[in-house]
């Protein structure tokens, strides 16, 4: 067992487990900030904080791609 967690099979595996656990707490935060702020659906600052999650997840996304490209993992 302990030599599979040293192995790069390992690792790989181990790096997929990182990277997808990540994504999906970053995007839970995400999608959390985007219930605090539905008291601002009728505001100007609506616009603001629509953005700020839509790039947020653009920037989730796109790392998480580039980690698993990096690990090479697709």
């Amino acid at each position: 067992m302990r030599s599979d967690l040293l192995s790069v099979k390992g690792a790989k595996k181990f790096a997929a487990w990182y990277i997808d656990t990540s994504e999906k707490v970053a995007n839970q935060a995400i999608d959390f900030e985007a219930s605090a702020t539905k008291w601002a659906k009728q505001t100007p600052l609506a616009p603001i904080f629509e953005a700020q999650m839509k790039y947020g997840k653009k920037f989730v996304e796109r790392s998480a791609n580039a980690a698993r490209s990096l690990w090479r993992l697709e």
